[in-house]
């Protein structure tokens, strides 16, 4: 479980919005601002992509590390993000 203010964190160093953020996780605005303003909370799937997150920022890749240049779909950055975070160095393509 992340405190709100962890989330908040985790997005804004990544440099995206809610509705950016809600976009790579496969749920709409209103969850992700109902998650960070302590209404709800992020379970199954996506809690895991949050951890993913957490553990690549923590172990010091940056936002362009994570997420790229470029917008990708939602399933190649999300397997970049597992790669990145629990993967190893080799993050692909």
């Amino acid at each position: 479980m992340f405190a709100p203010s962890r989330l908040v964190e985790i997005r804004t160093a990544l440099g995206f919005s809610q509705e950016a953020m809600a976009h790579l996780l496969g749920v709409s605005f209103a969850t992700v601002n109902r998650w960070e303003n302590r209404h709800s909370s992020p379970t199954g799937a996506v809690l895991e992509v949050y951890r993913a997150l957490d553990t690549a920022l923590r172990a010091g890749r940056s936002a362009k590390d994570i997420v790229g240049n470029t917008p990708r779909d939602p399933g190649r950055q999300l397997h970049r993000i597992f790669q990145l975070a629990y993967g190893g160095d080799d993050a692909g393509g």
